[in-house]
């Protein structure tokens, strides 16, 4: 009997979950300009949405990135806080791998490679396929590439993300297919919830002492 909350901030979208024993309430803000607003609120909120107690939690998980510096810095401190007096465990989820497994549920891939925007001509990527649990796994760890430089020859795999320019598809050398609209794909906190379950279960957990967002690169600001 698991209860545990997720948020998820990397991108635009604002992205808060509940799952107290099987059922799950969410919200979501599409395009939120402003994670930090009303965060605690909307924690509170979820939480009591969800007829828990926030004691009663086994572990928060949180989208760890990369992504948007802002974002992932808010949700991180917010986390740290909430866990530091109650000794809550934090489980870290992959913003990308959370897209891929969005990508899974939702488009049924089997193959992801997930392209996010960064800054300065940069893209941040990384490769998931859907294992046997229909949960994803890395197949290339999450990075981040200069956009010039970018080529990809499995065809096999399908792209999602707002990573992928014309510039990067007309490269005769990438032979990623891109499903329609892959940029509408974020990730998304009720689904990143399975992911959390399974590496919480196999003991890979962290605390409000060393959970560190994923930023790839510092410099990389919204």
């Amino acid at each position: 009997m698991t209860k545990c909350i997720a948020i998820e901030t990397s991108t635009t979208k604002f992205s808060l979950a509940s799952y107290n024993n099987g059922v799950i309430c969410e919200y979501n803000e599409i395009d939120s300009k402003n994670h930090a607003k009303n965060i605690y609120i909307n924690i509170n909120n979820i939480i009591n949405q969800s007829k828990m107690n926030i004691n009663e939690l086994d572990f928060i998980a949180l989208g760890n990135g990369p992504g948007r510096f802002s974002g992932l810095r808010v949700s991180a401190s917010a986390i740290q806080a909430i866990t530091y007096v109650r000794k809550i465990p934090i489980v870290s989820v992959s913003s990308l791998m959370a897209i891929a497994q969005v990508a899974i549920d939702n488009y049924s891939l089997d193959k992801i490679a997930v392209a996010m925007t960064a800054r300065k001509g940069k893209i941040y990527f990384g490769c998931y396929k859907k294992g046997e649990d229909s949960l994803a796994e890395e197949v290339i760890k999450d990075c981040l590439i200069d956009a010039d430089s970018f080529h990809f020859s499995d065809g096999s795999f399908y792209g999602v993300g707002n990573g992928y320019s014309q510039e990067i598809m007309s490269k005769k050398n990438n032979a990623i297919k891109l499903i329609n609209n892959p940029e509408t794909v974020l990730p998304d906190a009720k689904t990143m919830i399975k992911n959390a379950i399974k590496k919480y279960e196999l003991g890979i957990i962290s605390n409000s002492f060393n959970i560190i967002p994923n930023y790839l690169m510092d410099e990389v600001a919204n």
